[in-house]
């Protein structure tokens, strides 16, 4: 094949360019059916059908689909893209085993410099818990950091505010910034009552945030809470996936210590967006103004990793690494991974679980990496197809230290989230061993005061006493926001 084909057979059929043989075939066949032109439909088109059939021709000759492939690469290689990867496997030999193996897949995502990158936009809603426990310093604190935010945006941005206790109201319809003055005025009527009720916030802000929702601003919802919330929890979660695949950003702001860090932590993690413990509430400014920082410098959004597995092949768990660990979970067969700033990176581990297999070479995985230029709502999307060897007797193979000090994180991570659960349970002996070796693992690293937390946990623990909730937001976060020092064990 010596040039590209002016038209992608992949998109005539309406297949991806990871799709197996019976795939295309089931896909030609279902073409034919519509597009023939003795098929009797209102569709019969005799150029359509011969479109299909020359793309059917190609794509179910490997030879002519392979040398395709290499060619449509190399083209999409000479055009510009909005960001890159590597992806890097523990291992490429597996040795001939009657039971399940483990393999890591590193996927270390970053933004192309070679793409001008503009400040989009923004479409940003704020959502408040003002319920009784808000009142003082933190409510203060979060109005002043709030007016702050108003002079901060661009006249462009759109912004607004929806209050929340027992019931949510919109203290600031969505709008451009054109009335300051109003805004900040509004501001200072927020004030403090009543109980915790989180859904009627969000599905009120959610509200606001799809008034201005679309291609060519980066939305985003910014909640606020002092508490928990009762019996809404997932209906909470739910709205936030859906959210999330409508491209709608959504972070959360723990202030204090009486909220639910898993909770919140998974609200956020369903959009790809992050969760943000304040211990301080004079912190609020600044985590605030981080976090609008972060959504005016985004290179690409709504990144989507979608991981395809041959039969005897499953995916165990997956977590981001970098730039905090959080465990992700799948949305059908995608996996949201959020946005993706200028000067910024993500790493995602996937734990792969192998099944028996015979020997010689067989297809791990297909990965295919899709994202929005945040500006112009094109898309970009880098496909890979790894493979391993099963072969007698593999012989030991250097693993790489991004993968090793992946796989310590999360694996540190784990061990705290164990603890929690543990001790959830009822199963105290078990929760005090698990923050001990958490304390162990982070002396070894050198993080000595983090250690001490865990240390003193694992006491109260084993004394049966309550464990502290300041302490265990320090160890949940501070595990979370790990730096393992290169080569790190």
């Amino acid at each position: 094949m010596s040039e590209v084909p002016e038209k992608d057979p992949y998109e005539i059929l309406g297949v991806s360019p990871l799709a197996t043989q019976e795939e295309i075939r089931r896909a030609y066949r279902a073409l034919v059916r519509r597009y023939h032109p003795d098929s009797g439909t209102e569709e019969a088109s005799a150029t359509r059908f011969l479109e299909i059939h020359q793309a059917y021709e190609l794509l179910s000759d490997p030879a002519r689909r392979r040398a395709y492939d290499r060619l449509h690469r190399e083209r999409r290689g000479r055009r510009t893209t909005s960001f890159w990867w590597e992806v890097i496997l523990s291992r490429q030999r597996l040795p001939a085993l009657s039971e399940d193996q483990m393999v890591y897949v590193l996927v270390e995502i970053y933004p192309s410099k070679r793409v001008p990158v503009r400040r989009v936009p923004l479409n940003l809603v704020l959502v408040i818990d003002r319920s009784t426990s808000m009142q003082g310093d933190r409510l203060d604190y979060v109005r002043s950091a709030t007016h702050h935010i108003v002079e901060d945006l661009d006249r462009e941005d759109v912004f607004g505010i929806v209050a929340f206790n027992d019931h949510a109201e919109t203290i600031v319809p969505s709008q451009p910034l054109t009335n300051r003055e109003y805004v900040h005025s509004r501001i200072s009527s927020i004030w403090a009552s009543g109980g915790t009720e989180m859904l009627r916030g969000l599905l009120m802000g959610l509200e606001q945030v799809r008034r201005f929702h679309s291609q060519d601003r980066i939305s985003h919802l910014l909640l606020l809470t002092d508490g928990h919330t009762y019996g809404d929890e997932e209906t909470c979660i739910a709205e936030a996936r859906q959210a999330g695949q409508e491209g709608i950003g959504i972070s959360t702001f723990g202030i204090g210590e009486d909220w639910h860090e898993t909770f919140l932590s998974t609200l956020a993690r369903e959009t790809g967006g992050t969760c943000v413990h304040i211990s301080d509430p004079a912190q609020a400014r600044r985590a605030l103004r981080e976090m609008i920082r972060g959504l005016c410098d985004i290179a690409v959004r709504d990144l989507w990793l979608t991981p395809r597995f041959p039969r005897q092949v499953r995916l165990e768990s997956v977590f981001r690494c970098d730039p905090d660990v959080e465990r992700l979970r799948p949305v059908g067969e995608e996996i949201n991974l959020g946005a993706l700033s200028v000067d910024a990176h993500l790493s995602v581990l996937l734990e792969i679980a192998v099944a028996p297999m015979p020997l010689g070479k067989h297809r791990l995985m297909q990965l295919e990496l899709r994202g929005l230029l945040p500006d112009a709502g094109e898309e970009d999307r880098l496909l890979a197809d790894l493979e391993i060897e099963v072969v007698e007797g593999a012989e030991e193979q250097p693993i790489s230290t991004a993968i090793i000090n992946a796989v310590n994180k999360v694996n540190l991570f784990r061990m705290q989230e164990r603890a929690w659960q543990a001790l959830e349970e009822g199963r105290r002996e078990e929760a005090r061993q698990q923050l001990e070796a958490v304390a162990t693992r982070l002396l070894d690293l050198g993080e000595t005061e983090l250690a001490h937390a865990a240390l003193l946990e694992a006491q109260r623990v084993a004394e049966g006493e309550e464990v502290s909730k300041r302490a265990k937001k320090e160890i949940y976060f501070g595990t979370r926001h790990l730096r393992i020092p290169e080569g790190g064990k």
